[in-house]
Parts: structure tokens; C-alpha cells; sequence
């Protein structure tokens, strides 16, 4: 039977949403890079763009905004969570200036609700946002699609840890309150601090889940993950547990690290007070200057495309010379005769 770490690694979140953090730096910087070379030949004069780590600090706002839309339409944790990582994942390989996050925001909420199997109706969303409509939420849908390569499943730690507190409920049956306290704060963790940092990128559910619980509780990880004895032979089994254990432990701790960049007290004390979203402003009016004309309008971008898919295509001059006709002249041909299928060969 696959062990469940081995199940996370072959599934679409651990081969193609998982990278070393210097990796992950790497492929911002090349997307910031790229979306600069292609705005600059549409505008004029060149402005002055976003830098990757701007785009990083809009895409974390956004993020944030998207969590307090999902909390002002009522939709349950896993919806929330799952959109959140629709778009942290989307403006990882597409640049905010290339395509705006205030309309994928909507759209990576409506698409959460259909990943996790919850029926919202759109025209009901819709009407949750100041001047949107259903067109607007649609527009973006498949480009949103591509921009995640059709990867729909996200693995959260909600499950892991509540398989975790249960075990701590069995081993510690005096200590109620104490597992209880732990399991609320945790979880306040992993609605916030880990949708608005990168450890989905780097860390397997059960590490984040173990580096919540660390934040919290020390004592209860050591109690989930207890030391092995100390080995008297570095080729024993004892030993290999050993160094399985404090690699585990690193993983957990760096995690950990990462989380406590953003305690949940920020999404009220930080995150939604006037002070940030003032102090925000220079950054979103730098990036009105300087966002990408032909994909700021999502709608317009949307029916362009298909007029353009719509229109008849051309035929190559080896298909003209093959056929010895232009062949849109043969599909308008009329059929001769009452016989809908033709004359006789």
C-alpha cells in the first residue's frame, strides 16, 4: 500500500506547483522579465515597471483581498483556500501587469466553488462586487485555466491536521482544553498565514499542518513526532530514523519560519487596516502605468479571440495548388440538382 507521502508525490500539486525557493525566485523573475519585453513594444513611452519583488507584494494584497471577498460571500474554508492558490499559482507564470488580478480575483473565486464541488450561481456572485458582472467572472475562466495548466486538484492541511488532533485527543485524554486551544489557533493559521506565503511551494500539507502546530504547541509536535533512541551504530535502523526525524524537523522548522512572516492578527492589524491599503496605492497607481493595453480588458480580450478563431482560415498556397482552387470557394460551392449529397461519381 502507497504510504501518503508517496500518494502527495504523484499527484499534479507536488510535480508541477512544488519548487526549491531559489527556483521559484528564478521563474518571477523570468515572467516580470518577459512581461516587460512584450509591454514595452505597445507602449509609449516605456514607463517605468513593477519589479519582481512589487509584483510579489501586489500579488500578497490581492491575495488578501480575495480571502476577505470569500469571507463577505460566506464560502466555507476549502473554497476559499482552494481560489486563493488558483491565483498565487496563476501570477506565478503571468505577470499582474500583464493581466489584472482585481478581475482574475473574481474569477479564481467563481472557479474555486466549481473545483470543490460547491454551487454558487453566478449571477449571484456576481452581484456580491460593485459593477461585475457574469461576463466579467467568465472572461477570465479559461485563461485562468491555462495559467494553473489545468491542475484543478490542491491538497490542503486542513485534513491532516484534524487527523492530528485526533490522535492528540486519544494520547492526551486529561488535556482536553490544551488540544482544543491548539486545534483553533492552528487552524486561524493555515485560513491565513499559509495562503499568503509560498509554503504550498515548498512544503508537503502534513509539514505545513506539523509548523502550524509548532507555532502553537511545541510539546504537542514533539508528542506526534517523537525523537528516536539514540543509535549505537550509524548503519542501524535506529540511525536512518534518526536522520529521517531531524529532517523532518528542518522542514517542519523553515516552515514554521515562513508562517511566522504573516500571523493571522494581520489580516485585521496590517492587511485590512487604511494605513496598508493607503501605503498600497503608489504601488497599484505604478501599475496602471505600466499594465499590458491589449489584456487590461478581459471581456474585449475574450471576444476578439473568438472573432478571430470564427473567422474562415486562409488555405496554404501547397493546398490551393493540391486542390487548384480556393478551397473557401469550395465549401460555398451550391450542390447541383435536389440530391443533398450530390451527383453520381
Amino acid at each position: 500500500m502507497a504510504t501518503e507521502d508517496e500518494r502527495y508525490r504523484q499527484s499534479s500539486q507536488f510535480r508541477l506547483w512544488s519548487f526549491a525557493p531559489a527556483n521559484l525566485q528564478d521563474l518571477r523573475e523570468k515572467t516580470n522579465s518577459l512581461a516587460k519585453q512584450q509591454i514595452t513594444a505597445r507602449l509609449t513611452p516605456t514607463p517605468e515597471f513593477l519589479t519582481t519583488d512589487e509584483e510579489a507584494r501586489l500579488v500578497k494584497f490581492f491575495t488578501v483581498e480575495l480571502i476577505r471577498a470569500a469571507q463577505f460571500c460566506e464560502l466555507p474554508t476549502e473554497i476559499r483556500s482552494t481560489a486563493a492558490m488558483f491565483l498565487r499559482r496563476f501570477y506565478i507564470t503571468n505577470s499582474v501587469m500583464t493581466y489584472p488580478p482585481t478581475e482574475l480575483l473574481k474569477t479564481s473565486l467563481f472557479f474555486g466553488c466549481k473545483a470543490e464541488g460547491f454551487y454558487m450561481r453566478l449571477g449571484k456572485l456576481a452581484e456580491k462586487f460593485p459593477n461585475t458582472t457574469s461576463e466579467q467572472i467568465l472572461a477570465g475562466e479559461f485563461l485562468l485555466c491555462q495559467g494553473i495548466r489545468f491542475a484543478f486538484d490542491v491538497r490542503h492541511p486542513f485534513r491532516a491536521l484534524e487527523g492530528a488532533i485526533l490522535e492528540l485527543r486519544r494520547r492526551l485524554p486529561d488535556e482536553e482544553a490544551r488540544v482544543n486551544k491548539a486545534h483553533a489557533r492552528a487552524r486561524e493559521i493555515l485560513k491565513f498565514s499559509a495562503l499568503v506565503t509560498d509554503v504550498y511551494f515548498h512544503f508537503t500539507p502534513s509539514q505545513i499542518m506539523m509548523a502550524a502546530l509548532l507555532m502553537v504547541d511545541s510539546g504537542l509536535v514533539d508528542i506526534l513526532l517523537p525523537k528516536p533512541e539514540t543509535p549505537h551504530d550509524d548503519n542501524s535502523p535506529v540511525a536512518a530514523n534518526t536522520d529521517m526525524h531531524e529532517k523532518i524537523l528542518t522542514a517542519v522548522e523553515d516552515c514554521r519560519a515562513m508562517l511566522e512572516d504573516e500571523p493571522p492578527e494581520r489580516m485585521t492589524e496590517y492587511w485590512g487596516t487604511p494605513e496598508i491599503i493607503k501605503s498600497m496605492k503608489p504601488l497599484r497607481k505604478k501599475l496602471q502605468k505600466c499594465r499590458d493595453p491589449d489584456r487590461a480588458d478581459l471581456v474585449a480580450l475574450q471576444r476578439a479571440r473568438r472573432e478571430q478563431a470564427a473567422k474562415p482560415k486562409k488555405p496554404t498556397p501547397a493546398e490551393s495548388a493540391m486542390f487548384g482552387e480556393d478551397l473557401r470557394d469550395v465549401k460555398r460551392r451550391k450542390v447541383d440538382g435536389d440530391d443533398v449529397f450530390g451527383g453520381a461519381l
